[in-house]
């Protein structure tokens, strides 16, 4: 799993340096290209853990060769640093318990296909986060997350569109604790993206 989210992410990265040659001077750096707020809210198939939670995002333009690159192809490329808050619900047996998750994905990539009004894209990266949910089965309160998703924007105006995606999230500790089951989450995510 952990391979398949970071891929959209890497990709980025990968077609970005394969595809622009070297940076120049003329290339300024990081540019904020769009932001968004998303509320988010789903379930884990198998322990039915509810998680319910507010999204930001802010999606940097890749430098000019890099973006030029994925303009050519009609793909907006996009490195996504992502802060969340969210509430879950974990009424999974043994120890029941509910509690706040606050984190940050900042190895993360979205692409986004086509100039439409409806453009589809796919987007997936890694992050971590701190759990105040006290579970054995997590092995500790800091865990990492890897997730995979697409969805569809709208445009509404120029400058404004409403989003619509799903994502798959797996949670853990990464081995870095004794026990590290992990938990899986399928949810969904509506909200407006700024350009």
């Amino acid at each position: 799993m952990r391979t398949a989210c970071t891929t959209v992410a890497t990709a980025v990265l990968i077609a970005a340096v394969t595809g622009s040659g070297a940076a120049t001077a003329d290339d300024s750096g990081l540019r904020v290209a769009e932001t968004a707020v998303r509320i988010a809210g789903g379930t884990s198939p198998s322990t039915r853990i509810q998680y319910y939670a507010l999204h930001g995002d802010v999606g940097f333009q890749l430098w000019r060769h890099a973006d030029q690159w994925f303009t050519d192809r009609d793909v907006a490329a996009r490195w996504i640093v992502e802060p969340w808050v969210a509430f879950v619900n974990d009424q999974h047996r043994p120890h029941k318990t509910s509690g706040v998750e606050i984190g940050v994905s900042p190895i993360f990539g979205k692409l986004t296909f086509g100039g439409a009004r409806l453009r589809p894209f796919v987007e997936g990266g890694e992050g971590i986060f701190y759990t105040d949910r006290h579970k054995r089965q997590l092995g500790s309160t800091v865990l990492f997350s890897s997730q995979i998703g697409g969805g569809f924007e709208y445009q509404i105006r120029p400058g404004l569109a409403f989003t619509l995606a799903a994502r798959l999230r797996h949670a853990s500790n990464a081995g870095l604790a004794h026990n590290n089951s992990g938990v899986n989450v399928l949810f969904g995510l509506v909200g407006l993206t700024f350009r």
